[in-house]
C-alpha cells in the first residue's frame, strides 16, 4: 500500500500538492560521528551556515505594533528583529556601532534603539540618529553609522531572516514550499502553543530524529495500530525542501487486516473532544467516518469553514522540511512547525521548539502564546497545549541524550542511513556539506 493509493481512496480530493511524487532513492556514503561531536565542526556551521542561510526568526503576529522587537540568535549571532512600519519587519545586528555593547536584551517595544552604555541612538529603521558629545567624534559621519541589515522574507506569517550578504531570494531558496502551501495557507494561522527546551544532543541529531517514520515501530510502538509507518512516502524537493506524508487510519503493513476498523476510529477519536465523538458504525470507513468527525470538530472549536479540507489534511502526517532547520507541518490535526538550533557553542546540546499554529477564526480574535520554557528532561506534556502530543515527544526525547552518548562513544565513527526512509537524512547532509563548502 503506498500513500497515494490510500489518496485515491479517498472521498475528499486532497490538495494537488499531495499528488506529487518526487521519489528519492539516494544511497550514498555514511556520515562521520565527528559531525555531531566535534567542536571545530560546529564552529564551521556557525561561520558557514548560521552566518549565511535563510532561517525562520518569528512569526508576524510576534511583532503586532510598530516598534515591537525581539532577538533572534544562534551562537553568538544576535539580529534584532523589529516591525519599523505598519507594514514593514526589518532586521539589524544587534551591536552598537561605538563599543559593540548589545542595544537590546530580549523583546519588547521601543521607539528608538539606545545604547545603554554611552547613549548611541538609532531609529527603528537602522537611522543613525546621534551620540552625546557629538563634537567629540568629528571623523564620525551619520550615514556610516547606519545600523548594519541582514536580508529579511516573510512567507505564510512566518518572518526569515538571513545574515550573509548577497542571499538568493526566498522565493527561489524555498521553492517549491510556496506553491505547496498555495492551498492549504499558513498565514491565517497563530501561534497557539509554543514550547522550548535544551536537549543533551547535537541539534541535527534531534532535527533527524523528526525527519523519518522509520523509529515509530520501536519508539512509538503503540501508533502502528493505526499509522502506516513503514509506507510513509519521502520527497526530495530541490537542494532545500523534503517532505514526508504518512497516512493515519490505516495500521502498519504487517498489521493491515488483523486491527479492527472500529477499534482504529475508536483510537482516533480520541484526539478530538469527547463532546465531539461519534458511536462507530458497524463497517465503518476509517478515514471517511474520521474525516467527518475531525472536520466538524474542528470548524466548531475553530469557528471557520472545512466543508473542502480532505482527509490528508484533516488526519495524515505532512511535514515539510526547509534547509537547514525549519520544518512546517501541512494539516489540522497536527498543526505543527518545528524549528532546531545550536545551544550556545557546545556540539552537545541544542534547543528544540514546536509551535502549534491554529487557525485565526472567522471573527479574527486570538491570542499570540508566549514561549513555554521547559527544563532539561521535563515531560512535554507539562507544557500548555501539549498534554497529548507531548506524550509521544517524551518518547522522541528519551531516545536523544543515548543518541548523543552513543555517538561520542561510537568506535565505527560512522552513521548508517538507509537509502529510502533515511533519504531526508542523506539529502541534509548533502546539502550542509555543500554549504560549508566540503562537498568539492
Amino acid at each position: 500500500m503506498t500513500y497515494q493509493s490510500v489518496l485515491d481512496a479517498d472521498p475528499q480530493r486532497p490538495p494537488p500538492a499531495l499528488r506529487a511524487v518526487s521519489a528519492p532513492w539516494t544511497p550514498g556514503p555514511d556520515i562521520a560521528v565527528d559531525r555531531y561531536t566535534s567542536r571545530k565542526f560546529a564552529r564551521l556551521e556557525h561561520e558557514r551556515l548560521w552566518k549565511n542561510s535563510w532561517q525562520m526568526a518569528c512569526r508576524a503576529e510576534h511583532l503586532p505594533t510598530v516598534g515591537d522587537h525581539l532577538l533572534y540568535e544562534v551562537g553568538d549571532l544576535s539580529l534584532i528583529v523589529v516591525r519599523s512600519g505598519p507594514d514593514t519587519i526589518k532586521a539589524f545586528h544587534n551591536s552598537c556601532l561605538h563599543r559593540g555593547t548589545t542595544l537590546v536584551e530580549g523583546r519588547g517595544n521601543a521607539a528608538l534603539f539606545k545604547c545603554p552604555f554611552h547613549g548611541f541612538a538609532w531609529s527603528l529603521d537602522g537611522t543613525f540618529r546621534g551620540m552625546p558629545a557629538a563634537w567629540d567624534f568629528p571623523h564620525v559621519e551619520a550615514g556610516s553609522m547606519q545600523l548594519p541589515e541582514v536580508a529579511v522574507a516573510q512567507w505564510q506569517g512566518f518572518v526569515f531572516v538571513h545574515p550573509g550578504t548577497d542571499p538568493e531570494p526566498f522565493e527561489r531558496y524555498a521553492a517549491p514550499l510556496p506553491d505547496h502551501f498555495a492551498q492549504h495557507p499558513l498565514d491565517g494561522r497563530y501561534v497557539a502553543h509554543h514550547a522550548c527546551q535544551v536537549v543533551a544532543a547535537n541539534w541535527k541529531a534531534v532535527m533527524e530524529a523528526f525527519l523519518e517514520g522509520y523509529h515509530l515501530s520501536t519508539t512509538h510502538p503503540h501508533t502502528i495500530r493505526f499509522a502506516n509507518d513503514f509506507e510513509t512516502q519521502y520527497d526530495l524537493f530541490g537542494p532545500n525542501v523534503s517532505r514526508l506524508m504518512q497516512a493515519i487510519g490505516i495500521p502498519t503493513s504487517a498489521l493491515i487486516g488483523r486491527v479492527p476498523p472500529d477499534e482504529i476510529a475508536r483510537t482516533i477519536q480520541k484526539m478530538v473532544p469527547s463532546a465531539d465523538r461519534r458511536d462507530v458504525p458497524e463497517d465503518v470507513d476509517v478515514r471517511a467516518f474520521l474525516g467527518d468527525v475531525f472536520r466538524t470538530s474542528y470548524a466548531r472549536r475553530w469557528r471557520m469553514d472545512l466543508t473542502d479540507a480532505s482527509e490528508a489534511e484533516l488526519l495524515d502526517s505532512i511535514q515539510y522540511f526547509l534547509f537547514p532547520n525549519f520544518a512546517p507541518w501541512m494539516g489540522y490535526s497536527l498543526p505543527i512547525t518545528y524549528r532546531f538550533r545550536p545551544w550556545g557553542d557546545d556540539p552537545g546540546h541544542s534547543l528544540m521548539e514546536i509551535m502549534l499554529l491554529h487557525p485565526v477564526p472567522a471573527d479574527g480574535s486570538f491570542e499570540t502564546a508566549a514561549e513555554h520554557w521547559l527544563e532539561p528532561g521535563e515531560s512535554w506534556t507539562h507544557a500548555p497545549g501539549f498534554e497529548a502530543l507531548g506524550l509521544v515527544i517524551d518518547q522522541d526525547m528519551e531516545n536523544l541524550p543515548r543518541v548523543q552518548k552513543g555517538l561520542r562513544a561510537a568506535s565505527h565513527r560512522a552513521v548508517v542511513l538507509a537509502d529510502y526512509q533515511e533519504s531526508r537524512i542523506r539529502h541534509f547532509h548533502a546539502r550542509l556539506d555543500q554549504q560549508l563548502g566540503l562537498d568539492g
